[in-house]
């Protein structure tokens, strides 16, 4: 996220909201990639789970998320920076200390970032 986020009484929103970004695309690119779902997030959500714990039903929230942010890529036309962060993370984040590590997706996560803040003052 941008470094132009800060801290409200301690509380890094810089940190929640990439956590919050990663379990999303983590979570969409998990449900479209599973065949009977026909999710290209279900990958990325299941590496996020066997990373960090969970079940099924945190792998559905994920891809759920991720899809919402989809969304949301869609309506500013960032859909496509919106697919290289996904396929980044898909393929380059790692596990570390049970937290999916998507610092090598810094790159493609300001792109994303840039496409939606350009296209916000643009719609109305």
């Amino acid at each position: 996220m941008s470094s132009t986020l800060t801290s409200v009484g301690g509380y890094r929103y810089e940190d929640e909201m990439r956590t919050r970004l990663v379990t999303a695309l983590v979570s969409g690119s998990l449900l479209l990639s599973l065949p009977h779902c026909g999710s290209t997030y279900a990958d990325l959500c299941e590496k996020q789970r066997d990373c960090e714990g969970g079940n099924d039903k945190d792998v559905q929230a994920c891809i759920e998320f991720a899809r919402g942010g989809e969304e949301v890529a869609a309506a500013y036309d960032c859909s496509d920076a919106y697919e290289r962060q996904a396929s980044c993370l898909t393929n380059r984040a790692v596990c570390k200390d049970k937290r999916l590590d998507d610092s090598a997706c810094k790159a493609e996560e300001a792109a994303l970032t840039a496409c939606e803040k350009a296209a916000s003052g643009k719609k109305q």
